[in-house]
């Protein structure tokens, strides 16, 4: 079976692409627009890891990270911050509100690939196939910069 990661994202466009990511590599991507649902999901599905947005309508995604470290029942759930907040301050606050990887956006999907890995070790990991393999970045640059580049 393979492993349940959920994302964190109130932008619907990054959001399905980071589940589109993950389901190409293998996982079953669950996915939450804001803080309030997020821990929902989380205290019913038990994802095996979370990728979290920190700017997120209802809870923060630092305040979702507190929470869930709290929480008796979820505090083992690994969590990656991938958001656009990305100075110094923003990564410890992330780092000390639980989080244990910190991506800036615009993430790369090698990046986010790495992350999902790390955070879940070897449990779970998929096999390497042709089918869940991502594409090579050079076919999905444009969509992933389009989806950053400001107007």
């Amino acid at each position: 079976m393979s492993a349940k990661v959920l994302c964190v994202e109130d932008d619907n466009e990054i959001l399905e692409l980071q589940a589109n990511i993950l389901r190409r590599l293998g996982y079953q991507p669950l996915t939450a627009g804001d803080g309030l649902l997020a821990f929902e999901i989380i205290q019913e599905q038990q994802p095996d890891a979370i990728i979290l947005d920190i700017m997120l309508p209802g809870c923060d995604g630092l305040e979702l990270a507190r929470r869930i470290r709290r929480t008796k029942a979820t505090c083992h759930i690994p969590i990656a911050f991938v958001t656009a907040r990305s100075e110094s301050i923003d990564f410890r606050n992330g780092f000390q509100s639980g989080g244990q990887i910190y991506l800036a956006k615009p993430f790369t999907i090698s990046a986010l690939q790495v992350a999902v890995e790390s955070l879940l070790g070897s449990k779970a990991r998929p096999k390497s196939t042709a089918k869940n393999r991502p594409a090579p970045a050079r076919k999905n640059a444009s969509r992933i910069a389009s989806l950053f580049s400001t107007p």
